[in-house]
């Protein structure tokens, strides 16, 4: 069992790091299209960019819970958080050097990235054998999914604008 979690927890990783980078590019290649516009970064901000980490680790977190939720209790919950402390890490070290650079350094920003997706899927891997209550992971749980709705929402608010004004 310790084996195939290992290799889906990396599994996880590379699916995240390819599907985030290339998500950063899907608003735009859609030729802006709305339903893409609320999994993708519409635009440059810290906020945006963190749709990079949030739904590729969400979707997959889900499909993972289909195969191995049975053998590891409490899996989605301590998933989840991997995925907040992942989502917390990539503002702070992106402002924390931007405050002393005073500019973003693209090769500084794609290292942020791969460091939080680390981080959403090392921390529930070394987790693997800690028991979390179900009353914590019920929480965890829903506090994922109304990200994920705050998400979508947010950004229909910033999408409806461009839409009713064409």
């Amino acid at each position: 069992m310790n084996r195939k979690y290992k290799k889906i927890t990396w599994t996880g990783i590379l699916w995240t790091l390819v599907l985030g980078t290339l998500s950063h590019f899907f608003y735009e290649w859609s030729h802006e299209n709305l339903l893409i516009g609320l999994f993708s970064p519409i635009n440059e901000t810290v906020w945006e960019h963190l749709k990079l980490l949030f739904f590729p680790a969400f979707i997959f977190f889900l499909m993972e819970q289909r195969i191995l939720g049975n053998a590891i209790p409490g899996l989605l919950g301590k998933n989840f958080m991997g995925l907040f402390a992942g989502l917390l890490a990539m503002p702070l070290l992106f402002y924390g050097y931007t405050c002393f650079t005073g500019k973003s350094v693209l090769w500084v920003d794609i290292g942020i990235f791969c460091i939080c997706v680390l981080i959403t899927f090392l921390l529930p891997y070394q987790w693997r054998k800690q028991r979390i209550s179900p009353f914590l992971e019920k929480i965890l749980v829903r506090l994922g999914m109304l990200l994920a709705v705050a998400f979508v929402v947010v950004s229909l608010l910033e999408l409806l604008p461009v839409y009713t004004n064409h």
